[in-house]
């Protein structure tokens, strides 16, 4: 789950929809929660629901939703503390990626986050795959959406590996901009150089979050929990 930086608003907003634009430019066209490009009719998802206490018009309980994880999603978590959040955590961090599975946590952290990974995997429904434990509805295209990036992004590698030259890292990673950032990265994540224009042309046009400390080591979110 990619995290990103939704910064500060640039206006105030008494219609939470007014915001959908301004968050795009800024964290991009995409999902929060699947990684899915969504083109047309991206929706703005209020972190903590409205009828669960969540301020309707506070640009700090905006975040993008497909319409799928949206919809999902609903009206479920009465808090944010039980789940990880693109906005507030290292998510990168936290959840694994493999092909022609359902989105789980990473083993590698500890068993609190893998719960709270566990928590948001089941909040959006990220677990849902055909002939898996949760099978996905007839309308819940997002599978669909996984497989077609997993496609591309071996098919880049193959192309990586035939030249492995900056001009098809960027090139590779222009491709990625088609949606599913952690598939991308899981795909290439024994190729440094691929993942460093990856991650630089995310940071440059939707505010990916990684900041690292003078040692290399990520940095802990203010107020997150990852």
């Amino acid at each position: 789950m990619r995290p990103v930086d939704k910064g500060t608003p640039t206006t105030i907003y008494t219609n939470y929809g007014k915001a959908r634009h301004d968050l795009a430019n800024r964290i991009g066209y995409y999902c929060s929660y699947c990684e899915m490009k969504v083109r047309n009719s991206i929706e703005v998802e209020h972190i903590l629901p409205i009828h669960q206490g969540g301020n309707p018009v506070d640009w700090k309980n905006f975040l993008l939703s497909c319409k799928y994880c949206n919809t999902i999603n609903s009206e479920h978590n009465d808090n944010l503390e039980d789940y990880l959040w693109p906005d507030r955590d290292n998510t990168d961090l936290a959840f694994s990626y493999k092909e022609g599975k359902a989105v789980c946590p990473n083993p590698t952290t500890n068993a609190s986050i893998q719960r709270l990974a566990e928590n948001a995997i089941r909040l959006m429904g990220l677990n849902r795959y055909p002939d898996g434990d949760h099978e996905p509805t007839k309308a819940d295209t997002r599978w669909k959406s996984r497989k077609e990036a997993w496609d591309l992004a071996y098919r880049s590698y193959s192309n990586w590996k035939a030249a492995p030259i900056p001009p098809m890292a960027d090139q590779v990673a222009i491709a990625s901009l088609n949606g599913h950032y952690s598939i991308w990265t899981a795909v290439f994540r024994e190729e440094p150089v691929v993942l460093e224009a990856i991650d630089t042309l995310y940071t440059k046009r939707c505010h990916l979050y990684n900041k690292l400390d003078d040692n290399g080591h990520r940095v802990l979110r203010k107020g997150g929990k990852l």
